[in-house]
């Protein structure tokens, strides 16, 4: 009777264990899958089945996608339940990122004011020195046409090799809750 009432112990802390860890599980996916799609930024590439690289930019310097790093730090989660967990942005230029695409629209400029240096130099006291003229004109306000395209970098969506990671993930913790 000992023994069963040890046994019968034994598997209700297994059975708690494995109770926490389903509801922490959620909550850990949601980090991997962020982390997966900030991982896209460092690596610039997309997996799926397989791995696509991001066509290269023409910018000289920095990195692809990453000009102040906004973007890659506005992925977070957005809704996590045992049921269902989505990652997001908030930055309106994700999406055409993402998917890529052509976007065209008017765009009204503000009015500003333009400088325009001229440099001249004179001899003042035996030494050459340097002047600098400032003219400046008002423009209007105004509206003009535009059309972008957008190269389709994917850093977030639906993944095979995302999946895969989960499932480790899940298979590892339950595994540690039912060792103890």
């Amino acid at each position: 009777m000992a023994s069963i009432n040890r046994n019968s112990r034994d598997y209700i802390a297994i059975f708690d264990r494995i109770n926490n860890t389903v509801k922490r599980l959620p909550s850990q996916i949601a980090v991997v899958a962020v982390n997966f799609s900030k991982e896209r930024f460092v690596k610039k590439n997309w997996v799926d089945k397989t791995s696509k690289d991001w066509k290269k930019t023409k910018k000289r310097t920095g990195s692809t996608l990453v000009a102040s790093g906004r973007l890659k730090r506005s992925i977070r989660k957005i809704t996590v339940t045992p049921s269902r967990i989505t990652i997001g942005t908030n930055v309106p230029y994700a999406r055409p990122h993402n998917e890529g695409g052509e976007f065209s629209g008017t765009e009204t400029v503000r009015s500003f004011v333009k400088k325009q240096h001229s440099r001249r130099s004179y001899i003042r006291n035996g030494k050459r020195v340097r002047a600098q003229i400032v003219k400046s004109h008002r423009v209007k306000s105004f509206t003009r046409k535009y059309k972008r395209k957008f190269e389709k970098r994917q850093f977030i969506g639906q993944s095979q090799e995302l999946n895969n990671r989960i499932d480790k993930l899940i298979h590892d913790e339950l595994n540690k809750a039912i060792r103890g």
